[in-house]
């Protein structure tokens, strides 16, 4: 069950940012998902689908050790109107989809798929064994978009921007702009997709303590501790893995991590906080919703059920997207403002991360 905050008090940071305050707080619950795995699910459950818009379901899956071959994954299954997105932290799995396009998603890659008008995929399958740890987020595309064509965007760990923020703070850029620094991966949507990760070590017993800047027009904003323990909001309140929060009103994230973890818990990651922090600019529209289709109306949805029972569900073919180079981001409403995300030197800030993603501790 979920608790509602009160906001408290209008705080801004430096640069006038309004810090985001944190209005409710839950524990992600679990679940059996595919051919019988379990997961957590932090949105598509205690949410409603107006306080997580655009984002339809986060889903994390693991971290779990199987067997080579134990992981039964999600076998053949239809998806519309949207797009999933598979971050893989740890392990890997094939995908393939039912027009012959295939491939294989290794630690610290993520594949960024926009089902449109029609996909019909199998994913996860032949997992070679050893940990597996992940994350399957689906965000909505808007009326005009949902019968699309199908794309691909596969992005390999190396390639994904990593920023240095400051010493013992940075970021893996899944999607949208952190610290004007700017995600290969191309949107449908305009929205963050970001993987903050803070490490204490020699620092005092102040801790860390950071403010990301929020584009105003992303009003919704959620954040899922999967890895230690912060501090979050202008009301300051205490996360630990497995929460999720919802943000309210404001352009900024603030953040603080205070509390070292001992070295037991450092076996999958040798960070002392690490989270995903998901921003998005609403759509707004009506959606309905059964099983892997995400439509506008009933009369849409019944024709998906229909087209998929009957074999005409598959419009054209998915297309693999080419990646474009990294740049500095675009200025943003109220961006001129002086703030903590600024630095002259970011292109220098870029790091490279090797495929067993940096953080992970590999016994």
């Amino acid at each position: 069950m979920a608790t509602l905050i009160t906001p408290g008090e209008r705080v801004e940071g430096l640069g006038g940012y309004v810090v985001k305050p944190v209005i409710k707080k839950f524990k992600a619950q679990s679940q059996s998902e595919g051919a019988g795995f379990v997961i957590r699910r932090p949105i598509g459950r205690t949410l409603s689908d107006e306080e997580a818009d655009p984002f339809l379901l986060l889903d994390e899956l693991g971290p779990v050790s199987y067997a080579k071959g134990e992981f039964p994954g999600a076998p053949w299954h239809p998806h519309r109107g949207f797009d999933t997105v598979m971050y893989m932290l740890q392990g890997e799995g094939k995908h393939q989809d039912s027009m012959g396009n295939s491939g294989i998603l290794r630690a610290g890659d993520v594949q960024w798929m926009t089902a449109g008008s029609g996909i019909e995929h199998d994913e996860g399958r032949d997992h070679p064994g050893g940990i597996l740890h992940g994350f399957q987020m689906w965000i909505n595309l808007p009326s005009h978009l949902k019968m699309s064509d199908p794309s691909y965007q596969d992005i390999p760990s190396d390639d994904i921007p990593v920023v240095e923020i400051k010493d013992g703070l940075k970021a893996k850029i899944l999607a949208g702009t952190c610290h004007r620094i700017n995600a290969i991966i191309q949107t449908q949507v305009e929205c963050q997709y970001l993987d903050f990760q803070i490490t204490l070590e020699g620092k005092s017993s102040d801790g860390l303590e950071y403010t990301h800047i929020v584009p105003k027009k992303m009003t919704t904003g959620i954040v899922f501790v999967y890895h230690g323990t912060g501090l979050f909001g202008a009301n300051d309140i205490e996360c630990t893995d497995g929460d999720t929060i919802l943000l309210g009103p404001g352009d900024s994230l603030r953040f603080k991590c205070v509390t070292k973890l001992d070295n037991r818990k450092k076996k999958l990651y040798t960070e002392d906080l690490r989270f995903l922090f998901l921003a998005g600019k609403p759509l707004k529209e009506p959606i309905e919703r059964h099983g892997p289709f995400v439509m506008n109306t009933r009369e849409e949805l019944l024709i998906a059920f229909k087209e998929y029972q009957q074999g005409t569900f598959i419009k054209k073919k998915g297309i693999m997207l080419k990646k474009t180079p990294t740049v500095l981001g675009e200025k943003d409403e109220g961006e001129e403002r002086t703030g903590e995300e600024t630095n002259s030197d970011d292109n220098n800030n870029i790091k490279k991360k090797n495929s067993d993603d940096s953080g992970s501790n590999k016994e």
